[in-house]
């Protein structure tokens, strides 16, 4: 199956929380690329956040959302 590329980062500890936002909504996501440097936290190359194809646009939506403070689809536990 051929992954689709959802937004990159250059820098694995954004990425990995990104995966960690994207996985929270019930989308799977992995990473591919990126080499660190020799301080953590940085990455030489742009570090990719793939998805199935059928899951890029909620993955999309979900990423933005996230940006702008929420997540659609995750129930807020203060309601």
């Amino acid at each position: 199956m051929e992954l689709k590329t959802v937004t990159t980062a250059n820098d694995i500890g954004l990425a990995t929380i990104l995966v960690g936002v994207l996985e929270g909504a019930g989308i799977r996501a992995v990473l591919s690329g990126g080499s660190e440097r020799v301080y953590p936290g940085t990455a030489l190359d742009a570090v990719r956040i793939l998805v199935r194809p059928e899951d890029l646009e909620r993955a999309t939506e979900v990423l933005a959302a996230a940006e702008d403070g929420g997540i659609p689809g995750v129930d807020d536990e203060d309601e």
